[in-house]
């Protein structure tokens, strides 16, 4: 049984999946199993992981599942694998080679390991946002936990409910949320970036904020029924002024309706929501800080 199970939805990436597998090959941790999960690829993608498993220096393991969408493939591979770890990764983008060992050397008790990524956006390279904190309300601002930096106990994703199949965008913002809400044992590892994620006009998550809003506004909902504390919920409050900004500056005519909030709240939202609308960025810095001291002053005033 390998140590850790590298769980991959592929889903017509045939152009891509070259540097995904050289990526793979390189890796320098060798106590792994691969789980390539075909979601109904009608380009070459399916034959090009079959054969990639005959020739791979490890061991690979091709599953197909039929139904369509990301989160219903990570759970298959999920169901199927009986490692002690398991890690997401998407088929378009290239691993680290030794960031499994970094991992485990560090990993310990842990229910979890956070790790910041590097992301690249036409060629320019640059490490994303990460903010080590268990704050459900950070994560909700912050997207610290993101699908390529949660390494997971299998146990423990599993019993969380793995991912949730309803939601169609923002899926690993949703399960960093509710695995957080589970107050799990987490090693945060900020000193070095992993990994190399591609950002391009395909990606699942589509080229703009009105592009696929429905699914943004389903996991947003999904959410909100999921957080209890009075922060949580102003963080997401903050998380829906952004979003109308970022479609106001987009262009687009749709907006997402807010939740209700205190009027301190609301008059921050509609100036954050200018604020992205105009091109400002970091107004999830802004947000958070308004949250932590609004904690602060309840926790005083106890």
């Amino acid at each position: 049984m390998a140590t850790v199970s590298i769980i991959i939805p592929v889903r017509n990436r045939a152009k891509y999946l070259p540097r995904l597998f050289r990526s793979l090959t390189a890796l320098t941790y060798r106590d792994v199993e691969i789980v390539l999960v075909d979601n109904g690829s009608s380009d070459a993608s399916l034959s090009m992981c079959h054969a990639f498993a005959q020739e791979a220096p490890m061991h690979v393991t091709v599953l197909e599942e039929p139904r369509c969408g990301a989160c219903q493939a990570r759970n298959m591979g999920l169901e199927y694998c009986s490692s002690e770890w398991v890690y997401f990764f998407d088929c378009d983008d290239e691993l680290s080679p030794a960031f499994i060992e970094d991992v485990l050397s560090n990993a310990s008790n842990a229910d979890m390991v956070a790790i910041p990524t590097k992301e690249d956006v036409g060629g320019q390279v640059r490490q994303r946002s990460f903010r080590p904190s268990p704050s459900v309300a950070s994560q909700i601002l912050s997207s610290t936990l993101n699908t390529s930096g949660m390494f997971f106990r299998t146990a423990f994703l599993r019993k969380i409910g793995g991912w949730d199949e309803s939601l169609g965008v923002w899926q690993d913002w949703e399960l960093g949320i509710r695995a957080l809400l589970c107050k799990p044992n987490i090693c945060w590892l900020p000193k070095k970036a992993y990994h190399r994620i591609y950002v391009h006009p395909d990606s699942i998550t589509g080229a703009s904020m009105a592009s696929n809003l429905a699914y943004r506004l389903h996991t947003l909902d999904v959410v909100e029924h999921e957080i209890a504390t009075a922060s949580a919920r102003r963080a997401l409050f903050f998380r829906y002024a952004i979003l109308n900004g970022m479609l106001r500056r987009e262009g687009s005519a749709m907006r997402a309706k807010y939740i209700s909030a205190t009027w301190p709240c609301r008059l921050l939202g509609r100036l954050l929501e200018l604020y992205t609308a105009m091109g400002g960025r970091g107004a999830w810095r802004i947000a958070l800080m308004f949250v932590a001291v609004n904690e602060s002053i309840a926790i005083g005033s106890e």
